[in-house]
């Protein structure tokens, strides 16, 4: 299921939601409008079903993004450039498959697969390392995924 486009004010409002977790205190506090911020987020999903889903899509992404971060970037990037796992896993060379699956935490790719789907949703895999040492000192490297040699 593609998600249509939503308008600018709409994608703001999922932005300032992803950028600004609720605790409890604070959806019980009224806004300045006189209301707590809950029933405004309630309202605004009754009005919209383009709000609801991303927010049911961004609610999912978020409770996965505790057992697999990777897993939980790559649907959240894929979801925001309003791609199908089926587009993804053409562009990639993959099976629709193994996007699904990796979506849903149940694999891990090798990393020239992992940066090859990346490639796709415009972004590169960077390689970090990080040195032991001392508890007051940490050495760290990041750098650009070598590219592997074919053929």
């Amino acid at each position: 299921m593609r998600r249509r486009r939503a308008d600018p004010a709409l994608d703001l409002l999922i932005e300032i939601d992803k950028l600004w977790p609720m605790t409890a205190k604070s959806k019980a506090q009224p806004s300045p409008a006189g209301r707590p911020t809950s029933t405004g987020a309630r309202a605004r999903a009754e009005r919209s079903g383009e709000y609801r889903e991303a927010r049911d899509e961004y609610t999912a992404i978020s409770a996965l993004r505790q057992r697999n971060w990777i897993a939980a970037h790559i649907r959240e990037r894929r979801y925001e450039l309003d791609l199908t796992q089926h587009e993804v896993a053409e562009r990639a060379g993959t099976s629709h498959s193994f996007i699904s699956k990796l979506e849903g935490g149940e694999h891990i790719p090798t990393l020239p697969v992992l940066q090859r789907i990346l490639a796709v949703l415009d972004e590169d895999l960077l390689i970090g390392i990080e040195r032991r040492g001392d508890a007051n000192e940490t050495d760290r490297e990041i750098a650009p995924m070598p590219q592997l040699a074919t053929g």
